[in-house]
C-alpha cells in the first residue's frame, strides 16, 4: 500500500479533508497528493507501469493508457531515476567482478555518423583503446548486481568501487585484467580465471554469472535502436533494475516501483 508523506516534516499521519486533499496530523500542512509530483491517478500509474514493464515503446504506452506523451516521457524519467536509487548497498558474499563496453557494432552505425568519427580521428574499434563507453560491474553468487558507468578502466577507477561496494574479506571472481591486482592486499580472496587459456571455470571460481548479465544488458539495449550517451545511465540503471527483480511478478513490481516513487 502505498504512503503519502507529509511535504513539510515528513509525517505519514493524515486526516482527510475537503476536495481530495489530506492535512497533516502533526504540522496541519494541507496539501493534495500527487504520486511523483504528476496529475496522474494511481490507476493510471498501475496501467503505465503495466506496459512499460512489458518493454513496450512510447507509442504503445500512448495508444493502451491514453495518457499524453508528455506525462508519459515525464513518468518514466522518474521511474528510472528511483531504479538507480535502489540497488544492492554492500556485497557481504562471494562476488563478480568485470567491465565491457557499451555503443553498437559498425556495422550498425549510420554512414553520417562513421565519418564524423573518421574525420574527428575517433574510429572504434573492439576491446581495449576503444571509443566505447566503458561500464564496470559486480555480481553477487545470490543473483543481485550492481552496474555503473566508469571514465575509464583502469585501477584508479575500479579498485574504489570494490572497496565501497563488497565487505573486507569476501572472495572476488575475475579474469585475468591487470586493473584488478592488488585486491588481496586490499583484504580480499581474489581468485582468476584465464580466459586467454580457454579457462572459463575453475572449481567454484568463474565470471560467467556476469557474462550472462551483460549479454541481456546489450541485448535490451540493442532493441531500443540507440541511446544517447547522456542518457545512458538512466537506461544502466532500468535494466539494472529489471535483472535484480526478475523473480518478481509483474504486479509485485509495479507495486515496488510505486511505493519507490512515493518516497521522492
Amino acid at each position: 500500500m502505498i504512503k503519502p508523506k507529509c511535504k513539510k516534516c515528513g509525517s505519514k499521519k493524515f486526516w482527510r479533508v475537503r476536495r481530495g486533499r489530506l492535512k497533516c496530523i502533526k504540522c496541519r500542512y494541507e496539501f493534495k497528493f500527487k504520486l511523483g509530483n504528476l496529475n496522474l491517478k494511481i490507476k493510471e500509474w498501475k496501467n503505465l507501469l503495466k506496459w512499460f514493464l512489458r518493454c513496450q515503446s512510447i507509442n504503445v504506452i500512448k495508444e493502451e493508457t491514453k495518457i499524453s506523451e508528455y506525462k508519459i516521457l515525464k513518468a518514466l524519467n522518474i521511474i528510472r531515476k528511483v531504479m538507480a536509487k535502489d540497488v544492492p548497498k554492500i556485497f557481504n558474499e562471494t562476488v563478480e567482478v568485470d567491465e565491457t563496453y557499451l555503443g553498437g557494432q559498425k556495422k550498425n552505425k549510420r554512414k553520417q555518423q562513421l565519418l564524423k568519427e573518421k574525420e574527428e580521428g575517433k574510429e572504434s574499434k573492439r576491446g581495449f583503446g576503444t571509443t566505447k563507453q566503458p561500464v564496470f560491474a559486480i555480481l553477487s553468487r545470490s543473483g543481485k548486481v550492481f552496474a555503473k558507468i566508469v571514465s575509464d578502466n583502469k585501477s584508479k577507477d575500479l579498485i574504489p568501487i570494490i572497496e565501497n561496494k563488497v565487505k573486507k574479506g569476501n572472495k572476488i571472481c575475475s579474469d585475468t585484467y591487470s586493473a584488478y591486482t592488488g585486491l588481496a592486499t586490499k583484504g580480499y580472496v581474489h581468485r582468476i580465471v584465464s580466459h586467454g587459456k580457454k579457462e572459463y571455470v575453475k572449481g567454484k571460481n568463474h565470471i560467467n554469472g556476469l557474462e550472462g548479465f551483460f549479454g541481456f544488458l546489450k541485448r535490451q539495449l540493442a532493441s531500443r535502436g540507440g541511446i544517447r550517451r547522456e542518457r545512458l545511465p538512466l537506461y544502466l540503471a532500468e535494466y539494472v533494475w529489471r535483472y535484480n527483480n526478475r523473480e518478481l511478478t509483474i504486479d509485485q513490481q509495479i507495486e515496488k516501483l510505486l511505493n519507490l516513487v512515493a518516497k521522492i
